[in-house]
């Protein structure tokens, strides 16, 4: 295959370890400003991507000799929207002759590096992007006299608090809101050497105002924050006041250890008038990488009055797109034959988190855990958790497969009691009082344990977690995504289950190779590589959505091969499971399929779902080459995406 307008920044690198002489940014590069390098980010402030113009800065130093003796030393580098990066004038790196260097790198830059520290100050949120931390020290040797590409991998190193502000019939307008963050800490020094942030001694008792985007009906506040939860601050609690048409009131989120580096914990507010007193409900936390974390629902009136009791759904999470914000801890992996135990599953229309150390034929002593997120029930007086699970070829099933809890405070966890177990695949549901943490902020995990004489297999799905309290207020049904947001679940291949990219159903039709590939993409740190069989190969997920409502699919595709082609086969599906044909002119790629290009290909479609529509496969496809019919050629896909359109 031939890609040799793609890598451009390659082809840069290359010419530059081409042409070296030595490390000198004198020295003469037949017209190259030094390595040209590529970057993956999780996220930015305003997305996806770098804002054109950032400005980066860069340390190279020999491999394994640390920053402080770094050959090339904060080198200030200009981010474009495609995520690469490129020497400032007389500010080029180079790499040596010979042997293998490492790379340090953040935003954003500064001439004031002094002991290898940046001062940070989050004081001014005016622009959220100036101060969004974000920090690369994970390339390392790379060997001078074979790199063509560089690829710097960064991640954030504050937090972001958003708060996605409603209002009622009331309220008139949320124009001229207001939001305080009261007596936090907003100062601070980060060690480039490392990785570490100290918060500044005195200045933890500042008030910060949010940056707001308010739009009549609704409105966004977010702010950038120390990391309460891993930076030696003494916050222990995060106080909001709210500033409205003259009147004020204030929440407070007593546990600040869910302030963690690289989260975005976000809350829906709302906002209302009760007996001519303003109100706030503020909803569950969530955390995206810029992790969810579910806080309580609190109503908070001006009068410090009585909050309503009643039930408040504290985590809902059924596993139906992936282990959504639950971590996995392995303690012991299955010896040198496997790298997870837990993993997303399915079976017929069935979505969990499925453990298992037999591989092969073969039985494997493991132990892993699934942990929850953090759960605020500080303002219940009760609290329930359910879920589903079943299992099979177990030993002892309530001794290999528990659960545990523990007091996010401490690492104390202690084995709770699952009532029923089930057995042979069947899904049972289980019920475990937790009132015993009322008052408290918690984690849960399911412990599975395997032994080379008892590998059984574990399933657990429609995982809750409901309280009881001041801290209710009624449950809300399930809000319907907002238009502008990706519907899709791993959209761009970051994540990868059993060397497949989770969340997409790449069984059905599957009779070619799929690759993670890390070099050849569109944006993020990867893309899809798809190998063309004799017969037709397909990526797929399903996704709920609404009749009537109007859509946008887009993504990305790279065809440079002779011998594979792709088109698009979306289908809307009804309640019944069958295809809705009625639109398939429109969403069907019928009549062609793709032509060789050099360049990222984008594909982009609007419609309406018809009657009876609840969902839609996503699905595209590749094929052998049409002409020749010639097999094993390649397809890349990248930034698949779904969105309700206004």
């Amino acid at each position: 295959m031939k890609i040799s307008n793609l890598l451009y920044m390659g082809a840069l690198s290359t010419l530059a370890l081409m042409s070296c002489t030595n490390n000198d940014d004198n020295s003469e590069w037949y017209g190259s400003e030094g390595i040209v390098f590529t970057t993956a980010i999780q996220s930015r402030v305003s997305g996806n991507t770098w804002n054109a113009n950032d400005e980066v800065g860069i340390y190279m130093m020999n491999s394994g000799s640390g920053i402080e003796v770094a050959t090339a030393q904060n080198k200030k580098y200009i981010a474009q929207t495609n995520g690469t990066l490129t020497a400032a004038p007389g500010n080029g790196i180079y790499l040596p002759e010979s042997g293998n260097v490492d790379f340090i790198a953040y935003y954003p830059y500064t001439t004031s590096v002094s002991g290898n520290k940046l001062a940070v100050n989050v004081s001014d949120q005016s622009n959220p992007a100036a101060i969004d931390l974000i920090y690369s020290n994970g390339t390392k040797g790379v060997a001078a006299t074979t790199a063509t590409t560089i690829s710097l991998g960064f991640t954030h190193q504050l937090t972001k608090v958003t708060l996605n502000v409603t209002k009622d019939e009331t309220i008139e307008t949320l124009n001229g809101l207001g939001v305080n963050i009261k007596g936090i800490s907003t100062e601070g020094e980060f060690n480039l050497a490392d990785g570490t942030l100290t918060a500044t001694a005195g200045t933890n008792n500042k008030d910060v105002a949010m940056y707001i985007d308010a739009q009549g009906t609704t409105a966004t506040a977010t702010a950038i924050i120390l990391p309460t939860a891993t930076t030696s601050t003494d916050q222990t609690s995060l106080n909001l006041t709210f500033n409205l048409n003259g009147q004020s009131f204030t929440h407070t989120i007593s546990d600040a250890s869910i302030f963690e580096k690289g989260t975005n914990v976000s809350f829906n507010a709302k906002l209302s008038i009760n007996n001519g007193k303003p109100v706030v409900t503020v909803g569950n936390a969530t955390i995206s990488n810029w992790t969810e974390k579910p806080g309580g629902d609190i109503n908070v009136d001006f009068d410090g009055g009585t909050q309503p009791g009643g039930e408040t759904v504290v985590l809902d999470e059924s596993f139906a797109t992936g282990q959504g914000s639950f971590t996995i801890d392995d303690k012991q992996l299955p010896n040198g034959e496997g790298s997870f135990v837990w993993s997303h599953g399915s079976y017929n229309d069935d979505k969990f988190m499925k453990a298992s150390a037999y591989i092969g034929g073969t039985k494997y002593a493991s132990e892993s855990w699934l942990v929850s997120p953090s759960i605020d029930l500080s303002q219940a007086t009760t609290a329930t958790l359910t879920f589903d699970h079943a299992h099979n070829h177990a030993g002892t099933a309530e001794e290999e497969f528990t659960l545990w809890a523990t007091e996010t405070s401490a690492d104390n966890w202690q084995q709770l009691t699952i009532d029923k177990y089930g057995s042979g695949f069947n899904f049972t549901t289980a019920t475990i009082d937790l009132s015993a943490y009322a008052g408290k902020t918690i984690k849960f995990a399911f412990k599975y344990i395997s032994t080379t004489d008892a590998a059984g297999t574990w399933e657990i799905k429609n995982v809750k977690v409901v309280a009881n309290g001041e801290g209710g207020g009624t449950v809300d049904p399930e809000p319907e995504p907002e238009p502008g947001i990706n519907l899709l679940t791993n959209p761009g291949f970051e994540d990868w289950t059993n060397e497949l990219p989770t969340a997409w159903d790449n069984k059905t039709y599957n009779t070619g190779e799929i690759v993670k590939e890390t070099s050849i993409k569109h944006g993020g740190n990867n893309s899809l590589r798809q190998t063309s069989a004799s017969s037709t190969n397909k990526i797929q997920q399903e996704v709920a959505i609404t009749a009537g409502k109007k859509y946008r699919i887009s993504y990305w595709f790279l065809d440079n091969d002779t011998k594979a082609s792709s088109r698009y086969w979306f289908a809307m599906v009804g309640s019944d499971g069958k295809t809705i044909n009625d639109i398939n002119k429109q969403i069907q790629q019928n009549d062609y399929y793709s032509a060789d290009n050099a360049e990222w290909q984008q594909v982009t479609i609007e419609f309406t779902a018809p009657a009876g529509t609840v969902k839609m496969r996503y699905e595209v496809r590749t094929y052998r080459n049409m002409d020749s019919n010639e097999a094993g050629g390649y397809i890349y896909y990248d930034d698949m995406e779904l969105v309700e359109i206004q």
